[in-house]
């Protein structure tokens, strides 16, 4: 199928227990929702199916019931990436994602563990091997952070845990998870801001590519959304030709209410 995937699990021993195939088959379903939810946006994460299932060597063939190579690729490639040694996210592969790989840690340890874990896609491989949570952590540690802000479409509150939202950034397209103080001011503040454009201030997280990853110890949060009753500019409002003479000189005019 164009759009399956394909995923096979070798255990470290003549067969697999049903704890090791339960585990690794929780903790896959999470990594392709997560990338799922990155490419896609639905955040109510669309339906896979089992579409083929072979017991020698546990390998399920999954499909998304509306079918989308894009998830597909993303997922083989991006497991591919990482597996390789890779300094930088794949791409659609943000904090969440990368976390997603290093839970896959526990799959090789104990009595019940896996040799490997493959995700196949039209020939491409990407593999899971024990040392999966040291090359996802290599990418996550590679990255700097500074004081500042992001604005985007505030989406995906998580009130589980540490409680965290997602913005999607305007500027990179990456969904970026936002941590905020545990108190009820600011979890009914984050709820009446959910699907709103916001701008997140406090200390935000990048990769070294410079993809921003998260935002943590978040200062300020302000609703950004357009004001309809404001005048819309069109087509022909453009300033006269003297503006760029004197530039500062039309932004104050602009910000005193004048017109030139």
């Amino acid at each position: 199928m164009a759009y399956s995937l394909t995923f096979a699990i070798y255990p470290d021993a003549e067969s697999i227990s049903v704890n090791l195939f339960l585990k690794a088959i929780e903790d896959i379903d999470r990594l392709i929702r997560d990338v799922d939810y990155a490419v896609t946006r639905e955040r109510g994460g669309r339906r896979w199916v089992i579409s083929e299932l072979h017991s020698s060597v546990p390998t399920i063939t999954l499909r998304p019931l509306l079918d989308n190579v894009e998830v597909v690729e993303a997922i083989v490639n991006g497991v591919h990436i990482v597996s390789q040694g890779a300094t930088e996210p794949p791409a659609h592969f943000g904090e969440q994602a990368l976390e997603d790989l290093i839970r896959m840690r526990r799959l090789f340890g104990g009595r019940d563990r896996a040799k490997r874990v493959e995700f196949r896609h039209n020939g491409h491989v990407g593999v899971v091997e024990k040392d999966i949570g040291e090359k996802a952590q290599k990418i996550l540690k590679g990255g700097y952070w500074n004081l500042g802000s992001l604005e985007g479409t505030l989406e995906a509150i998580n009130l589980h845990g540490n409680p965290t939202f997602t913005i999607w950034d305007r500027v990179s397209r990456a969904p970026v998870r936002c941590s905020f103080p545990r108190n009820i001011e600011w979890k009914e503040r984050i709820k009446g801001l959910l699907e709103k454009r916001v701008l997140v201030i406090g200390r935000v997280n990048y990769f070294r590519n410079g993809i921003p990853r998260s935002v943590t110890d978040i200062k300020k949060i302000e609703d950004m959304t357009p004001d309809r009753s404001l005048p819309r500019a069109t087509f022909g409002s453009i300033p006269s030709p003297d503006i760029a003479k004197d530039p500062a000189g039309f932004l104050h005019i602009i910000r005193e209410g004048g017109s030139r």
